[in-house]
């Protein structure tokens, strides 16, 4: 059996269009169930640890909630989606996490601007590592 993975990358982005936890498709003998943790009611949102501040400005690190792979972009050969310096509206994606073979995109809370991204693209994560360092700012 040959795995046609634009099939599964179609099938994938439909799960996310449509805000699917889970899909199961059938087709001749191919079968591919999809699940996506990101919408299941025991999904964890990332964890924002807010440190001491001399100076007196909202920063705060974003932790991993769990193992996995972080990813800065989508694919190897896209950009990054923010760097350092990027202002982020609520909504927008920061990473990707891959749990489990399982690529779930996770947006940021609430509108920041990114200090720091603390983790090396790829790099194995678990839970309370720290990913980035950011400002808050205001809606």
């Amino acid at each position: 059996m040959t795995t046609d993975f634009s099939k599964l990358e179609s099938l994938m982005e439909q799960m996310r269009t449509l805000g699917l936890a889970e899909l199961h498709f059938e087709e001749g003998d191919t079968i591919i169930h999809l699940t996506n943790d990101a919408h299941s009611p025991h999904a964890q949102k990332p964890e924002v640890v807010t440190p001491a501040s001399e100076s007196g400005n909202a920063q705060h690190t974003i932790t991993a909630t769990m193992h996995g792979q972080f990813y800065t972009a989508p694919s190897p050969d896209e950009p990054p989606f923010v760097q350092p310096g990027d202002t982020v509206k609520a909504g927008e994606t920061l990473y990707i996490l891959e749990v489990m073979k399982t690529l779930s995109r996770i947006d940021a809370d609430f509108p920041c601007r990114i200090l720091s991204i603390l983790q090396a693209d790829g790099q194995s994560v678990e839970p309370g590592t720290p990913l980035f360092m950011i400002e808050t700012l205001d809606a």
